[in-house]
């Protein structure tokens, strides 16, 4: 069975690790402590980082000014004011080399702690989401789309009736609200993936649940590449055009003409570099080669204008994307160094570091910073020395060798993400277990509750279903907790499926295909109405193949959307019909006929939410016990609402009256 995971402490640095884990060895530290330790000292280190880049700021100032100052005095002994010049740029470029570096520690230690604040934000309230909540859509070209680099094995696709159900994208927080820390809707799409699609294979899901689990229990690991993820917020649609960019790039022209313009270049920039310094010396003869090379480069223009124009084209759009290939590599080289040699995180590990080593980003960022350069300076430069055709071969030379590996490296950082968001949500959880897959079919949750719910808030309840008792019915008054109860096996059937934890003392199950029927709407667009609508979700339980993987089926209410009579006859031939497949069912009904039908079934079970009326009003316990229901408090309600005498000696007469219920007194 799968245990009660507890949050182990680990190191938050070599620094301070022994401090933090003897801190959690003195007060039972959970998630939320560790996390609370670890703003302190992210805190006390942004602190630090400010007075030092300020600190280096003026060093960097008085250093500047300081050189300048000694040149100009020594001015009449060049040696020496070349030898003091020299010594004061070495000194300058140290001090902007410190400076850099302490602003660049400042700004990951913010992003560190945008994190944990975050992570103490989701874990102690559920009235709205830390990222989005709402369902991420697919960009529109289809193109635009990143290799697979983890098999997620067979999935079952979630309808909307499934997701609408179960609250997956609902405001104000939903399911995915609740597990999104993603930076990037790269990551986003990831994690809705993982959600719409529970894996089916036990094998699948398990290495998936080992990569979540390694970082859940590596909470600095995993919060150093989700801070690193934070500098690409904002730039999900630079992402996704990178990704449509790297999909249509093509080799640049390799024509022996295009070859000789970029030779003549060469020698024309020579030319027109020496031409203009003899005339700076007031060799005006030269103006008439200067002017030769202009013209004969602006013929040149002229006759491959159209080619030209197309490469300008091509690499136009690259111009605006060196901040997020830089930001990019950067999430890269902290994954490389965080993530372990081990689990499906060793696959995404290696596809970073193919990015650091083999990516060639920051030389395609220098010429894409070329590339950025308007007005008159790179009209100048192309008239020169064609600075289009060296920047659009430049860059394409580096686009397309690294395309298929830029490309696995984006799709590495939204696995990656979505992997972190699965892990944040294990580790902010103060008990929580990680789902054991099972060979048989079954579903068994010990003290399971609704994440959505506050632990504090939640009573927990558990669940057995298996070969020999494949459905429970479930009867009760409204508000005391059947459609929660419902939902909550359903929420954390997903979750077990997504590789997560879930909230619950145990559980073992086997991967099932989700079905539910618990919020049916009527829809004028598709012309249906309320029962339409519910037989054609019920449809899909009653014919569903055997040979499949095995269905779990949450049933609220059964037919509500038509008469008694037709209600409880379709309702006790559905219960029937269930019960002799091989699939897992809960149901959950007011009719105290299905209880009895469950009652006499081998393969069912009876089980009840009560309610207490007293003279304060209904309390419920939200407890789970066994046997159909057996208060009634209907009337009482009535009663002590002040409805007349007459009206409830009616209808107690009606109840017992059985088959004089359609005829008047």
């Amino acid at each position: 069975m799968g245990g009660i995971y507890l949050k182990p402490m680990v190191q938050v640095n070599d620094r301070d690790a022994e401090e933090v884990e003897h801190a959690g060895s003195r007060s039972g530290s959970t998630g939320r402590d560790w996390l609370i330790i670890r703003r302190e000292q992210c805190e006390g280190e942004r602190a630090r980082y400010r007075r030092l880049e300020a600190r280096w700021s003026w060093v960097r100032l008085f250093v500047f000014a300081g050189g300048v100052t000694t040149v100009v005095l020594l001015w009449g002994d060049l040696l020496l004011a070349a030898a003091v010049g020299g010594i004061g740029l070495v000194a300058f470029a140290a001090a902007v080399v410190r400076h850099a570096d302490c602003e660049d520690r400042r700004v990951f230690t913010e992003r560190m702690l945008v994190v944990v604040n975050e992570s103490l934000c989701a874990g102690e309230q559920r009235d709205h989401a830390v990222r989005a909540w709402q369902r991420p859509e697919d960009p529109p070209d289809v193109r635009a789309s990143l290799p697979i680099i983890i098999d997620p094995g067979p999935g079952w696709s979630l309808s909307d009736q499934e997701r609408d159900d179960l609250d997956l994208y609902g405001p104000p927080v939903g399911v995915f609200g609740l597990l999104n820390r993603t930076s990037t809707d790269l990551g986003a799409r990831r994690l809705r993936d993982m959600l719409d699609s529970p894996c089916l294979s036990c094998e699948h899901i398990q290495q998936r649940q080992e990569a979540v689990r390694w970082l859940d229990a590596h909470n600095e690991q995993r919060l150093h590449v989700m801070a690193a993820a934070t500098a690409l917020r904002g730039r999900s649609e630079s992402l996704d055009q990178l990704v449509e960019l790297l999909h249509q790039a093509e080799p640049p022209p390799r024509s022996i003409v295009f070859v000789g313009i970029r030779v003549w270049s060469i020698f024309s920039g020579l030319l027109a570099a020496y031409a203009i310094a003899r005339i700076g010396v007031g060799g005006y003869v030269w103006a008439r080669l200067l002017v030769v090379v202009l013209v004969l480069n602006s013929l040149l223009l002229f006759v491959h204008r159209r080619t030209l124009s197309q490469l300008r084209a091509a690499v136009a759009p690259w111009a605006d994307l060196p901040h997020t290939l830089k930001r990019l590599l950067l999430v890269a080289e902290h994954a490389h160094r965080q993530l372990p040699n081990d689990t499906q995180l060793r696959v995404l590990r290696d596809h970073f570091g193919a990015v650091v080593e083999n990516g060639r980003i920051p030389s395609l960022c220098a010429w894409l910073e070329w590339a950025g350069l308007h007005g008159i300076v790179r009209s100048v430069l192309n008239m020169l020395i064609f600075l289009d055709l060296h920047v659009e071969e430049a860059v394409l030379a580096r686009v397309v060798p690294s395309r298929d590996l830029l490309l696995r490296g984006l799709s590495a950082t939204a696995e990656l993400e979505a992997l972190c968001s699965l892990a944040s949500f294990s580790a902010e959880l103060p008990t929580a277990c990680y789902p054991q897959p099972a060979t048989l079919t079954s579903l068994v949750i010990k003290d399971g509750w609704h994440p959505l719910i506050l632990e504090k808030d939640a009573t927990p309840n558990s669940i057995h279903l298996t070969a020999d008792t494949r459905m429970w019915v479930i009867t009760g008054p409204n508000a005391a907790g059947k459609s929660t109860f419902l939902r909550m096996v359903g929420v954390n059937a997903v979750l077990a499926q997504a590789g997560a934890a879930v909230p619950a003392g145990e559980m073992t199950w086997s991967p099932v295909r989700l079905m539910t029927d618990v919020r049916i709407r009527d829809s004028l667009a598709r012309s249906e109405s309320y029962f339409l609508s519910e037989v054609r979700r019920l449809h899909r339980m009653v014919l569903d193949s055997q040979d499949a993987a095995p269905i779990l089926g949450l049933i609220d209410e059964p037919f509500r959307g038509t008469n008694s009579q037709e209600r409880i006859a379709a309702s006790i031939a559905l219960l029937e019909h269930l019960t002799a497949s091989s699939h897992l069912f809960l149901v959950a009904t007011h009719e105290e006929t299905l209880a009895q039908v469950a009652a006499r079934t081998a393969s069912a079970g009876n089980y009840h939410f009560q309610e207490h009326l007293h003279d304060g009003g209904i309390t419920f316990d939200y407890r789970l016990h066994c046997g159909p229901a057996t208060t009634k408090t209907a009337l009482r309600i009535l009663e002590r609402e002040g409805y007349p005498d007459s009206l409830l000696d009616r209808a107690r007469r009606l109840m017992t009256g059985g088959t004089q219920m359609a005829q008047p007194d």
